[in-house]
């Protein structure tokens, strides 16, 4: 498949939408490599510290302490072509959208000069050794596996070989792809606002 590569982003980008939702939301992505590059593994490790689930750092800022998201998530995207990593704060009533987006960068900002803690790598790690077993308990999900190191990492290998991986990756590992690619010129920033029909419901 010939398929032209989106050109790089060289400023930071923001736009604002309406949609019929009862409340606002924010959006804040960067765009990042592709599955099976080496940076894809400390940027997997790094989302999971920044946005997964309730104990992650955006979900405990923007949420537990300041009040201003009723909800915040995020992932990095992998896939066969680069794509991005994003975040999501669903803004609590009354607070203000640009709030909750600059609270949302200021964390990931943090990520890039303040390393995760011992203890947030070795439990985002123990999540990956869990879900590696798990993945692979029937033959269908061994095929899956191995389909997919065949398909998008062109190399069989990494179906186990990725275990290895994750559990040799370390803190600088992940500060060093946060200063890679979560950077101003890199970001785009989405604020989606309740449209008449969506306010009213």
């Amino acid at each position: 498949r010939d398929i032209p590569r989106e050109p790089p982003q060289t400023a930071e980008k923001r736009v604002t939408l309406e949609a019929p939702w009862p409340l606002p939301a924010v959006v804040v992505a960067y765009r990042i490599t592709y599955d099976g590059h080496p940076d894809s593994y400390p940027l997997l490790i790094a989302a999971k510290v920044l946005s997964d689930g309730q104990s992650s750092r955006i979900y405990r800022t923007l949420v537990y302490e300041r009040q201003l998201a009723v909800a915040a998530f995020g992932t990095a995207h992998l896939i066969e072509d680069p794509n991005v990593f994003y975040a999501v704060a669903i803004v609590a009533p009354g607070q203000k959208p640009a709030a909750a987006a600059e609270a949302l960068i200021a964390e990931i900002e943090r990520l890039k000069t303040t390393p995760v803690t011992d203890r947030e790598l070795q439990r985002t790690k123990n999540q990956f050794a869990r879900d590696y077993i798990l993945g692979r308990e029937s033959i269908q999900d061994k095929a899956l596996q191995l389909s997919h190191a065949a398909v998008l990492h062109h190399d069989i290998r990494t179906a186990d070989g990725e275990f290895d991986i994750f559990q040799r990756i370390t803190t600088t590992d992940v500060q060093r792809v946060a200063q890679t690619y979560f950077t101003a010129q890199n970001r785009t920033v989405i604020t989606i606002l309740p449209s008449q029909s969506g306010g009213a419901q």
